[in-house]
Parts: structure tokens; C-alpha cells; sequence
């Protein structure tokens, strides 16, 4: 303090203004640091969201993939998509598991001991309408997808068919591959005629390779129908969907495998009795 009283204004002006500032950076550190994690947060959040988003790319690129090998019948590149524990049931055949079962499904039931396409064949799958979803964790997600197909011999038979394939999928070794899937045919149908004049059913177990287990679900095919659960709930009231609603919505002894529902009860997809027999390529 002096005895000028315009410079001890001054002086207590500065101890005021130092304290003002002081105090306003005590209140400011900790809403920094609060906005910094705030920040940090969103980050990680966004962050997750886009790896949830490549999770269901690569899933749903491994899922067309999967389409494009059947197409061809490329055993060899369809048995490594798979878990290696992985459990397969295709159009009532039964169950197959692991790699081994894999491989006998797939090379030797369906395409049987043939690699690749027999001179004149077609066997198109298109896979289409799929439906994703990622766990929260980034190790699991489960698919819901459409195969319709056309299958036939130049100018010796065609054939339709169309079902939904059920898929869980794991992440192994950081690579998507599918742990569990089936396929529920919806209906089987001679080219010529169409599904409003004939009906096959579905396939049953093969004796020479037949499965590890039974098949898990008995439904009806078209003239019936068979509505598989929804892996998903509503994505709009959230509502998840029950077996009681599958049952529900659903047909029983409506099978053309049974006689009195059609005169064209057959196997269609292995062309048993129309696929030409040659040696494996």
C-alpha cells in the first residue's frame, strides 16, 4: 500500500483480476476434462458402431460368397466358410457337423462326388434379402436370408425352388465364418408345370452318407408353408418373435411328399434321377 490512493486502486485491481482468473481456471480445469471425456465417449462409441458396420459386411460378403461356390459346386471353397464346429441341415437331409460333416453334405449328398458343373447343367442360387445382426461383443451374428434357385439339364428337365436360410454366425481366428445353418425349402416345382400344378417335397437322409443327426424340424413344404423364427424382433415395436408364432403360422401334413398332396413327390435338388452320371472331376 502507498499513500497515493489512485495507485492502491490500481494495485487492488490487479489482486482482484489475478483471483478472478485463478478461480475461473479452477472451474474450468475440471469442465475440460469432463468435455474431454464426453469426447472420448462419443469417440469410442463411433468407433464401435463402425466395426459393428464392417462386422456385417464382411458377414454378408462371406454369405454371397457362399452362393456364387454353390453355383459352380466348388466344394473346396464352400467347406472353409464354415466353423470348424460347425452344424449344416439343408432341406431336410439332417444334420451334419464339423468340417468332416461339411464336406460329406455338401461334396458328396448334394453334389454327389461330382466337382464342378456336368457339360449342360445349370445350378443357380441366388442368395438375396438378408437381414444382419452383430452381438454387441463383435464375436457372434445371426442372418436371415433367401436362396431362390434354378436347377436343370439342357434339354432334359428344369426345376424351381426357393427357401430361407437360417444362419448364426461366429468370428474364428478374426475371420466371420458360419456356425450354424439351415435352409427350409418353401417349395420345389418342375419347370414346365410350375408351382401352381406340381409340388416336390423335401429331400430325406442319405443312405450311402448319412447325417450325424435327425432333422431337427418336421415342416411342410409348398403346398404348405413353414414360417422358420425370426432370429430378430421387430425392428420397429421390438417385439421378438416366439416359436407359439411360428406354429401359429404355420401348416401341419401339408407336405407333397405325402401322395395326397402331390403326384410329384421326389428329391429335386440331387437330381438323383436326373443328373447324368460321369466321374468326379
Amino acid at each position: 500500500m502507498t499513500g497515493d490512493p489512485m495507485m492502491n486502486i490500481k494495485n487492488w485491481t490487479r489482486v482482484g483480476l489475478a483471483g478472478a482468473v485463478m478461480a475461473a481456471a479452477i472451474v474450468a480445469v475440471p469442465a475440460l476434462a469432463q468435455s474431454d471425456r464426453g469426447v472420448e465417449a462419443r469417440l469410442a462409441a463411433l468407433e464401435k458402431r463402425v466395426a459393428l458396420e464392417e462386422d456385417r459386411a464382411q458377414i454378408e460378403n462371406l454369405t454371397r460368397a457362399y452362393g456364387y461356390y454353390i453355383d459352380k459346386k466348388v466344394w473346396s471353397e464352400v467347406v472353409p466358410l464354415f466353423s470348424k464346429d460347425a452344424v449344416v441341415e439343408i432341406s431336410g437331409r439332417g444334420v451334419y457337423k464339423g468340417a468332416k460333416g461339411v464336406d460329406t453334405l455338401f461334396s458328396k449328398v448334394i453334389g454327389r462326388q461330382h466337382k464342378g458343373l456336368a457339360d449342360g447343367e445349370l445350378s443357380n442360387h441366388m442368395v438375396l434379402q438378408g437381414v444382419t445382426n452383430v452381438a454387441p461383443d463383435g464375436k457372434t451374428a445371426t442372418g436371415r436370408w433367401r436362396a431362390f434357385i434354378q436347377i436343370g439339364m439342357w434339354q432334359k428337365m428344369g426345376l424351381w425352388a426357393e427357401g430361407t436360410y437360417d444362419i448364426r454366425y461366429v468370428k474364428e481366428d478374426g475371420k466371420w465364418k458360419f456356425s450354424l445353418m439351415r435352409w427350409y425349402g418353401t417349395y420345389f416345382t418342375p419347370y414346365d408345370k410350375g408351382w401352381a400344378q406340381a409340388s416336390f417335397g423335401n429331400n430325406g437322409p442319405s443312405k450311402e452318407f448319412p447325417p450325424d443327426a435327425p432333422q431337427s424340424v418336421q415342416y411342410d413344404a409348398y403346398p404348405g408353408h413353414y414360417v422358420p423364427p425370426y432370429p430378430y424382433p421387430n425392428p420397429v415395436t421390438g417385439r421378438p418373435w416366439t416359436q407359439a408364432d411360428t406354429d401359429r403360422y404355420s401348416t401341419r401334413g401339408m407336405d407333397p411328399s405325402n401322395a395326397a398332396n402331390s403326384s410329384s413327390a421326389g428329391s429335386p435338388l440331387s437330381l438323383e434321377s436326373q443328373h447324368p452320371q460321369q466321374p468326379p472331376r
